[in-house]
């Protein structure tokens, strides 16, 4: 698992700006969603969408879809954003959890 998470943790080192971009895009729509109206700020919404991106991205190393995903490379970026939206709102839903916003 330890390898998993290097090599998540490397892959946004290489992609750092649209890895940073995505984060915070992500974590706003997956708050939203969860929340509807709750009110946060933007730290937060960076924090569950980099939270959510580490963790989508180290679930699909992990069942091993990366493989599958690399053949259409075309819709990396797309792949990208789904998986940390997915991520994301996982991450929300348990922060929703513990305190409703």
């Amino acid at each position: 698992m330890t390898e998993i998470a290097t090599e998540v943790l490397q892959y946004f080192q290489e992609n750092l700006l649209v890895a940073l971009v995505i984060a915070f895009v992500v974590g706003f729509l997956a708050s939203k969603t969860v929340t509807h109206w709750g009110k946060s700020n933007i730290f937060v919404y960076f924090l569950i969408g980099a939270l959510g991106s580490f963790l989508g991205q180290f679930v699909v190393r992990y069942i091993g879809l990366k493989e599958v995903l690399d053949q259409a490379a075309a819709m990396a970026l797309l792949f990208d954003v789904v998986i940390a939206y997915l991520g994301s709102f996982v991450i929300a839903a348990i922060a929703h959890l513990f305190k409703p916003m």
